[in-house]
This record gives structure tokens, C-alpha cells and sequence, in this order.
């Protein structure tokens, strides 16, 4: 029997939010012919199929694959858009790094193991104040927050909180052939980061009003890992299909909880995995399709950074007053987490 989930009541002023994604989109099709064209890849007509099915159609990547081992396009490493995302929330907040009492960053894919990528982030900032990182992908949103809630109400100044992820990094593209499942690291995987400035409630602000995180994965095997030694993540995607639609009656449950049930929402963000998510999270919770944003059909998984990013391009064009409510999910140990918008 799992717990019940961690609840984090009360509300954070949403201050600002930011995303940076790097260059321009490339489309799945262009994708598969390039691993074609450089690294002898043959199967390209079940990637193609893969693509489909995930709803796959373009991503932006950090890496030029111009060989097995190519670093970064300049100014594409994880930490520096991870900076990217945090100056573009500041800039849409008001503020400069100055301003911040604490930085939390969250991602999978960190420029090297130590020291913390979030450490490269503040470089990159200029900013001198404390900081602390996450190893955690698609759920870090809500770990994140459940300490931004104690900050803040501890008495905090703003709060920045940023997700990043270059999992293009993180698959052999000379391998493809050999180990099909990392196909699917190829056509539903994309690079970015995304970010938000939470801070103390004020009348008139947008804001977060409560959060969640639980977990389902005692004794399961993770539907996603990474060893340390390797630069590869692996799946298991008989354990994803098997737990997936849990996870997603958890967060419904933990959301209702909080008040903020998902039937009454103006709009579900649901996990960012596929561009299909939308369809099949609306039919799971026999809601209309158009109450669902989802942007991995155009931006791919973006897995940390995910959330963020959706919250900034859907908040710009929500109407006042209208909530918005956040399911997200993580297959590595089939956890879950979300919070409640509401737009001023």
C-alpha cells in the first residue's frame, strides 16, 4: 500500500517564468537522416514508426552529432541554458539575480557529476547565494517546490527554480542499430530549460497555489534508468505501460485533494512525454481534448525542464482568474507530482 502524498498548502506568487530552447527545431524526418547519413543507422523506417506513434515531430538539440562524442554548440551546455532560463524569468519578474534568496535547480543530464550543475548556473548568473540541486527528471518541478514552499514561508525572498535536460548527450547514435530501444532516446527526447520565480503571495499576482509529490516504485523495477558509467539511459517499457495510467489516477487524486480537482480546471498540463499524451490523457479522464496544452509534438520530452517550459508558453495567454492544473509524472521509480495555477 503507498503513503499518501506530500501536500504543500498555502500559495507562492508566481513572479516570473522563462525558458530557453537551443537553436532551431529539427524535424524527426531530418533527424533520422542525419544518424543515416553519418553513423550508418539502417533503421530508419522503425524509427520513422516510433516517431509516429510517440507524435514526435521536431525537438531542438544541443548537439551537432558530427561525431560519437561532439560537446555542446556554444552556449548550449546544460548550465548555460539552465542560466538562460533563470534570466529570462528574472527579466519577465522584474528583477536581477541580486534579488533571489536561493536557487534550486533539478536535471538528469548535468554538465559533469561535481561539481553541481546548479554551482555552473550560478557562475553563469553572477549570482553569490545559496543553491542546491536535484537529481530528479520529470518530477523535479514538485520537489522543488515543496522546498520553495518552506522558504518562502520561512520568511525568503524570491525563489528561482529552473529544470534543464540535454538528454541528446545521453545515447550512442553509432549504437542505434545494435540497441533499438535507444531509438526511442533519439526521436522522443529534446533539449531545454525552463524556469520560474516564485516568491511571497500578493494580491494581484498569479500564483501557485498548492503542490504535490508521492511516489508508487517500492519494490518495482524503474521504467527508466542511468548507470553511472554509462552515458545512455535505458528502458523498461513494459513497467511504463503497466504503471503509467497509476500515475496518473495518483496525481487526479492528490490534485482533488488539494482542491484543485482536474474536471474543474481551465487547463491540464499533463506530463510532457509524447505529443500523443494530450488525446490519451484526455480520454483517461473523459475531459475534451482542447482542455489538455501539450508542446512535445513540437519540442519533444524535455523531461526536467518540461514543466517549466509548458507553464511559461501556456500562462502568457491564459485569461485572469483562469487555473491551470500540473500532473506530472516520472517513470525511473514511477513517481508523481503537480501543483494548481491560477492566473491573476
Amino acid at each position: 500500500m503507498s503513503m499518501a502524498p506530500w501536500l504543500s498548502r498555502g500559495r507562492l506568487a508566481v513572479l516570473g517564468t522563462g525558458q530557453a530552447l537551443p537553436g532551431a527545431p529539427i524535424s524527426t524526418d531530418d533527424l533520422i537522416a542525419m544518424m543515416a547519413q553519418r553513423f550508418g543507422f539502417s533503421r530508419t523506417r522503425e524509427a520513422a514508426a516510433i516517431a509516429r506513434r510517440l507524435g514526435v515531430e521536431s525537438r531542438h538539440l544541443a548537439r551537432n552529432f558530427k561525431d560519437q562524442g561532439d560537446p555542446a554548440r556554444s552556449g548550449t551546455a546544460n548550465s548555460e541554458l539552465a542560466a538562460k532560463a533563470v534570466q529570462a524569468a528574472l527579466a519577465n519578474a522584474g528583477l536581477q539575480p541580486r534579488d533571489l534568496a536561493y536557487l534550486i535547480g533539478h536535471t538528469t543530464t548535468p554538465d559533469q557529476p561535481l561539481p553541481a550543475n546548479v554551482a555552473n548556473v550560478a557562475d553563469r548568473l553572477g549570482y553569490d547565494g545559496p543553491h542546491v540541486e536535484l537529481r530528479q527528471a520529470c518530477t523535479g518541478f514538485a520537489n522543488a517546490l515543496m522546498i520553495a514552499f518552506g522558504l518562502v514561508a520561512a520568511g525568503s525572498g524570491p525563489v528561482a527554480i529552473v529544470g534543464s535536460e540535454t538528454g541528446s548527450f545521453f545515447f550512442d547514435p553509432a549504437a542505434l542499430d545494435s540497441e533499438p530501444d535507444q531509438i526511442v532516446n533519439m526521436v522522443q527526447m529534446g533539449d531545454g530549460a525552463g524556469a520560474v520565480i516564485v516568491g511571497t503571495p500578493e494580491k494581484g499576482r498569479p500564483a501557485i497555489e498548492a503542490a504535490w509529490f508521492g511516489a508508487l516504485g517500492r519494490d518495482r523495477a524503474p521504467g527508466i534508468s542511468r548507470q553511472h558509467h554509462t552515458r545512455r539511459f535505458d528502458h523498461d517499457f513494459a513497467a511504463i505501460r503497466a504503471e503509467g495510467h497509476r500515475l496518473f489516477d495518483a496525481g487526479q487524486a492528490a490534485a482533488a485533494l488539494q482542491g484543485a480537482p482536474i474536471e474543474a480546471a481551465h487547463h491540464v498540463i499533463p506530463h510532457q512525454v509524447s505529443g500523443r499524451i494530450g488525446a490519451l490523457a484526455a480520454a483517461h479522464f473523459a475531459l475534451p481534448p482542447e482542455r489538455m496544452f501539450v508542446q512535445a509534438d513540437r519540442i519533444g520530452n524535455t523531461g526536467s525542464a518540461a514543466i517549466w517550459i509548458a507553464l511559461d508558453s501556456v500562462r502568457h495567454n491564459a485569461a485572469p482568474g483562469q487555473q491551470i492544473v500540473i500532473l506530472g509524472a516520472e517513470a525511473s521509480k514511477h513517481m508523481y507530482g503537480g501543483f494548481a495555477y491560477r492566473h491573476a
